[in-house]
């Protein structure tokens, strides 16, 4: 989630994701073709949760690809389109996973920064990009590869992440391996050959099942992270909310079935940073930056998305017991917000202070994260500003 943290939305939307389909085995029985087909968006108004029906017949073609010898497919769910265990030795394994939004996904540098954060590697600048990034010719179309491998945290051993993306049919997919160097490190001919292996499926006219609106992702690995590869939102009718010091604030939609944003004001003297596709806000406060962001669905609860930012902090996860003393309850407005602190880990560390508010089938994410004395700061008018977020 760094978040962490949507899809294209309009008056009327229905959020739709399809499993994909695996096919019969090709050559030999360890190797599987995965072909995922992607529904038109129906033009009427969206079905109801309690009675999801089918999608409607695609003539858009997807993506099939062939899974090396060794890679144990796992079932899909949310966001995950495909899902691979790769054994490793002595127990370790890494993770392969694919996801695809509508959209172009992003620019590439927020997209190389994101894995980056996830294996505990500072962001980088434009200069640095090219270095980062490299072509790679498939029959499917050019995927844009980055090795990127990561340093240590705490006691944890450094991971590697091996990942990929590509724009086709109006749409983004990303490909990535991540788990132990060594692991990771062992596979990257065998997952430069599965990109290999995608291939433009055949356009289908099957009806597809649809997800049930408000599905999680399967990880939270799967989600993208602020300003990350996310797809472009459209903004016929922002809501547009005024500071007290003047400075607007674009809210962008959140894709919900209302397609409606929460608002809020911010402080005069918060810097209004550029949004993008999957930010509804950015400001920088201080030395620290707070990202505002939203994902249908719960996102994995609370626990996990706690975790996942403890984790990113250097500090040990937590349980169920541990929720009530690592976290506070915030009310405001009609709306139930959970406030976690955490970090640092050690003297002059990272620390983020975040809150989570359920609203509206999705999960809205408040972030703040920065030097400790930063944070340390800002908290006063972060649990202020929370106080003033609130439905149109």
């Amino acid at each position: 989630m760094s978040d962490s943290d949507i899809l294209p939305s309009r008056n009327r939307f229905i959020f739709v994701l399809l499993a994909g389909a695996l096919l019969g085995p090709l050559g030999c029985k360890d190797r599987s073709i995965t072909t995922y087909r992607i529904p038109k968006e129906p033009d009427s108004a969206p079905e109801q949760a309690a009675a999801p029906a089918a999608a409607p017949a695609s003539s858009e073609p997807g993506l099939r690809w062939n899974a090396p010898a060794g890679w144990q497919q796992q079932a899909v769910s949310g966001m995950r389109i495909g899902s691979f265990l790769v054994p490793g030795t002595e127990g370790a394994s890494a993770d392969v996973s694919v996801i695809s939004f509508p959209g172009t996904g992003g620019d590439d540098l927020a997209n190389v920064n994101r894995w980056r954060e996830q294996v505990h590697l500072p962001a980088i600048g434009a200069d640095a990009l090219p270095s980062q990034l490299q072509n790679l010719q498939t029959s499917a179309g050019t995927f844009a590869f980055a090795d990127i491998g990561g340093a240590a945290s705490g006691d944890k051993p450094p991971e590697r992440l091996l990942g990929a993306w590509i724009r086709q049919g109006g749409r983004v997919w990303f490909f990535k391996m991540i788990g132990p160097a060594d692991v990771v490190g062992a596979q990257k001919d065998n997952f430069l050959a599965f990109l290999k292996s995608v291939t433009p499926a055949e356009a289908s006219q099957e009806a597809l099942p649809a997800l049930r609106p408000g599905m999680a992702a399967a990880n939270t690995n799967d989600l993208p992270r602020p300003a990350a590869a996310m797809p472009a939102m459209p903004a016929e009718v922002p809501a547009m909310v005024s500071s007290p010091g003047g400075n607007a604030m674009n809210s962008i939609p959140v894709a919900t079935s209302a397609s409606v944003s929460l608002v809020w004001q911010a402080p005069s003297d918060w810097q209004n940073k550029p949004g993008s596709a999957m930010r509804k806000g950015s400001y920088a406060i201080g030395g620290a930056e707070l990202a505002i962001t939203a994902f249908p669905g719960d996102v994995g609860g609370v626990l996990a998305n706690i975790n996942r930012w403890r984790g990113q902090v250097g500090l040990d996860p937590i349980d169920e017991a541990g929720l009530a003393q690592a976290t506070q309850s915030l009310d405001s407005n009609g709306l139930h917000f959970v406030v976690v602190d955490a970090g640092p880990a050690s003297a002059g560390g990272q620390r983020i202070l975040a809150a989570l508010l359920p609203w509206q089938a999705s999960t809205w994410f408040f972030k703040l994260q920065g030097p400790d004395d930063a944070v340390a700061k800002a908290k006063p008018e972060f649990l202020s500003f929370l106080k003033t977020v609130k439905a149109p």
